[in-house]
């Protein structure tokens, strides 16, 4: 696969992080995301992001959190399930997990974060949350990038209602832009964020596009990517 619907997006994140003086070659840098390894936009960016510390991830079932972790050992486990057939947060070696890092399934009815976990993501000392409550505590975690590579609309603007977001499966989950404290997201998804949400981001000092200018290169070179699976099937098969 060429991946280039999360390469594309991806030279985005590298633009952004020259503007903050980021080098995400050799300069760590924390991360929460929209998705999962099996994905492939997701799993391919995180692929791309070698330097990145990811802190918090969820899909529709799990939500995973390592709140320090390895960058080198994160790395291979992130490679390791990208390489693992149908795998999903659940699968993630949890031994190679920070302190405080846990993987939750939002199939739960409640859930309790270690300490260290509800001092990352800013939840209250005390108390149990329900799946919700924690997705949107990671989606205002203070990170340096918010990377979508998932599906659904997860921020609006503070200004619109939930009701008026072609996404009521995901309106729980949704937070106002104005609470979301990421400097920077990129999206290899789609309609992460509403439009009205996207300039209130924006408005705010982060740094993101238009979802079609993070997505353009990736869903025209996509359309080349399937010509050439097609035109070089035979020559692939046959070795």
């Amino acid at each position: 696969e060429l991946a280039i619907t999360a390469r594309g997006a991806w030279e985005q994140a590298l633009i952004h992080f020259r503007s903050l003086g980021i080098d995400p070659d050799e300069d760590a840098y924390s991360v929460v995301g929209i998705g999962d390894m099996s994905g492939d936009v997701f799993g391919n960016g995180m692929l791309l992001a070698r330097k990145s510390k990811l802190i918090a991830a969820f899909n529709h079932l799990h939500i995973f959190i390592d709140p320090d972790p390895d960058i080198e050992r994160s790395y291979k486990e992130r490679e390791r399930l990208f390489h693992q057939d149908r795998s999903n947060w659940g699968d993630y070696d949890r031994s190679t997990l920070s302190e405080g890092g846990d993987i939750f399934d939002r199939s739960d009815k409640t859930i309790d974060p270690s300490s260290i976990a509800r001092v990352l993501l800013g939840l209250p000392p005390d108390g149990v949350f329900s799946p919700e409550e924690v997705i949107r505590a990671i989606l205002c975690a203070d990170v340096d990038m918010l990377f979508n590579g998932g599906i659904g609309t997860y921020i609006r603007s503070s200004l619109e209602p939930d009701l008026s977001v072609d996404d009521s499966s995901n309106s729980a989950c949704r937070v106002t832009a104005t609470a979301v404290r990421a400097s920077i997201m990129v999206e290899g998804g789609n309609l992460g964020v509403t439009p009205r949400g996207r300039v209130e981001l924006s408005r705010g000092g982060m740094m993101i596009n238009t979802d079609f200018v993070d997505n353009s290169g990736g869903v025209d070179c996509s359309d080349h990517e399937v010509n050439l699976k097609t035109m070089l099937f035979d020559e692939v098969h046959s070795g």
